[in-house]
């Protein structure tokens, strides 16, 4: 077996390998890009409709065998499949293929699936157990277990309320329920409890499931690996999101980060599709060692997607945990047509080297930087107000309203535990104790307007310094202070036109100090040049804590030299320097920096994420002295002279290509 520290999969669909003449196309196109190939997953479906006839399935088995024997022999060292639908992901074709035979997923307003089924029937454990033996009974090394493991956006947006569901909540509570009057009691302001109760239904219908498909699976041959795929760890919150307890269950050693990132129309997304995957991977249990994330190029339309963009995204998705690529990348083309996927495939196998000492370097590393505070259990803690409904998206719960803070050059975090500071937006607080709220307070914090509410509202606001004053809703800008925090883009503008962009609650405050040692680092002004107070503060609270507060568009248009300048000087007054870098350079370098504790080790991934080149990029690097090398994609590592000091060193990048990457390896 490759002894290569990477593992690159590629998934392949029922079209590309069912006759015999299909899978020699592929064969010849694995074996002719094998240096890119160390494992392969065999779908065992065409489509995300969970039912066909169990004979469909015994007679993809026994080909799925000997496609499996054939790249075996062919000397790749690890075959196996992918089940794409266990519960079925979406209502899909549902007028051309067969109708559910067993009790479909039901929605709280009623809805039905057409395409996906109740996870808790015997009728439906009976069939998922037979398919899961089949595939087992294929020989392969590893079964994968898809994403539609949830609870939600299954054709219907939250189930499931059959009245199998509904008689085993109505044990669990003591009380009998019908689906409207459980779904009215759901969606009260008071019903935490019952919410709770609910999600940890949906949470152990998963977990019962998935010992099902292990022990069909181990009854076959106990030596099978297998594997889970994610869905967002904030998003699948309802579905009572525990890994450690699904894993166990499955028994599975793989896991596979999944989120959407189709197409490079909008690159950028690309960085909050990592902090997503990145808090997928930092809820994973330990005995996950097999680490892969899902490049999907859904639905395979070859300009969508550029090989630059594929090759950046393997290099950032390393750099936030993963160990492994498994490519959705080949889509439904007939072997013979693989050949359009050949620029890929000579693309990855390009810069495999570079890919390697990424993951290398990185190793069992965390993730270090500002954290985005977040937690799984969004659906059980958020705040439902009088008027508002539980089964509404509340955007105020948006994980993603700072990842804007990245393109500024600021290093973002995955996990509490590896954080220099903390950002609190909206009402995320509303998902902490008071006790682990004093707790982020007592180090760095970097709060909106929102945040700020909520923490008045639990008894906290002292120990931010301000409170709200007064709320604007049009023709008002900001102003920088001459605090040194705003050294040096002092008495400058920034226009950003709240007016434009829906709704300006919360994007144009003035801030009330509360205590005479209230720094104002920023100043709201109408257009007519009247002052109405501060907007942006910093402070030093009780706790030894540093919070700064930001009450003008804290989350958008965050790109101009002076509020680039400010917010990168307020993370490193709040991190009190240890942020780990900083881009000095007026450029949308994004880094991704994975450290040792003591800062000797790790990797720095750096994201030229705009469309212009780089001639030259200063970063300072918060670390001890330690040997430093860059690698570029296609280059061998070269070492890296730095400048040092007590607080680090600083050093010069030159010549980064637009929308491309590169890494520092440290130690």
């Amino acid at each position: 077996m490759n002894n290569s520290p990477l593992r690159l999969s590629w998934r392949i669909f029922v079209q590309t390998y069912e006759t015999d003449e299909s899978f020699a196309g592929l064969e010849q196109f694995l074996l002719a890009n094998r240096e890119v190939v160390d494992e392969v997953a065999f779908f065992e479906t065409a489509t995300h409709h969970l039912y066909l006839p169990l004979e469909v399935f015994a007679e993809r088995a026994a080909v799925l065998q000997r496609r499996i024997q054939a790249l075996k022999a062919d000397g790749i060292p690890s075959v196996g499949i992918n089940v794409l639908c266990t519960i079925g992901h979406v209502n899909e074709a549902w007028h051309c293929l067969p109708r559910l035979p067993f009790q479909p997923m039901v929605g709280h307003d009623g809805s039905v699936s057409v395409s996906c089924a109740c996870p808790n029937t015997p009728e439906f454990r009976a069939y998922i157990r037979a398919k899961y033996r089949m595939m087992a009974e294929a020989r392969p090394d590893f079964i994968w277990v898809d994403d539609d493991i949830r609870m939600q956006h299954h054709g219907v947006a939250n189930a499931c309320f059959c009245p199998t569901c509904l008689e085993i909540f109505s044990r669990t509570t003591g009380k009998q329920w019908e689906r409207a009057e459980l779904a009215a009691a759901l969606d009260t302001p008071q019903a935490n409890d019952l919410r709770q109760a609910w999600v940890a239904q949906n949470r152990e219908t998963l977990a019962n499931m998935l010992a099902d498909v292990e022990s069909a699976i181990h009854a076959v041959n106990p030596g099978i690996i297998i594997g889970l795929m994610t869905a967002g760890a904030g998003w699948s919150s309802y579905s009572g999101y525990d890994l450690d307890y699904w894993f166990a269950a499955l028994h599975a050693e793989k896991g596979r980060p999944g989120g959407g990132y189709y197409s490079d129309q909008q690159p950028t997304e690309v960085i909050g599709k990592m902090i997503e995957a990145g808090r997928q991977v930092v809820t994973m249990p330990a005995a996950a060692t097999d680490l892969q994330y899902e490049l999907e190029n859904y639905p395979y339309c070859r300009l969508d997607k550029s090989v630059s963009t594929v090759v950046n995204e393997c290099a950032l998705a390393l750099a936030v945990g993963m160990n492994g690529i498994a490519f959705n990348a080949l889509g439904t083309l007939d072997g013979p047509y693989l050949a359009e996927r050949q620029p890929l495939a000579e693309g990855i196998a390009r810069h495999r080297p570079y890919l390697e000492e990424i993951v290398t370097a990185g190793h069992g590393l965390p993730v270090r930087g500002l954290w985005p505070a977040w937690t799984t259990g969004i659906a059980v803690k958020r705040r439902v107000e009088p008027g508002a409904s539980w089964w509404d998206f509340d955007n105020r719960y948006d994980l993603g309203r700072c990842m804007k803070l990245a393109d500024l050059g600021i290093p973002l975090c995955m996990e509490r535990a590896a954080a220099d500071g903390v950002i609190l937006t909206s009402r995320l607080p509303d998902l902490f104790t008071d006790e682990e709220l004093r707790e982020m307070l007592a180090g760095g914090v970097l709060l909106d307007a929102g945040a700020l509410d909520v923490l008045h509202e639990r008894g906290l606001g002292e120990y931010t310094g301000v409170r709200i004053a007064k709320r604007f809703d049009n023709g008002v800008k900001e102003y920088f202070t001459a605090d040194p925090l705003n050294d040096p883009a002092a008495a400058n503008d920034r226009y950003v036109n709240i007016e434009f962009w829906g709704d300006a609650r919360g994007q144009a405050d003035v801030l009330e100090p509360l205590a005479p040692d209230v720094r104002v680092l920023s100043e709201l002004v109408n257009y007519m040049g009247e002052l109405h107070g501060p907007c942006m503060t910093a402070f030093e609270n009780a706790l030894g804590g540093r919070v700064v507060v930001a009450g003008f568009a804290p989350w958008i248009f965050l790109g101009s030299t002076a509020k680039r300048t400010q917010m990168q000087n307020i993370a490193d007054w709040l991190t009190r320097g240890t942020v780990p870098v900083r881009v000095e350079t007026m450029a949308k370098l994004v880094p991704f920096a994975r450290l040792s504790a003591d800062r000797t080790r790790g990797s720095l991934v750096l994201l030229n994420a705009g469309l212009d080149a780089i001639e030259q990029a200063q970063l300072r690097l918060r670390i001890p002295q330690t040997p430093i090398r860059l690698a570029r994609p296609g280059q061998a590592p070269t070492p890296v002279d730095a400048e040092w000091s007590p607080e680090g060193c600083r050093l010069t990048l030159r010549d980064l290509p637009a929308w491309s990457t590169c890494a520092l390896l440290l130690g």
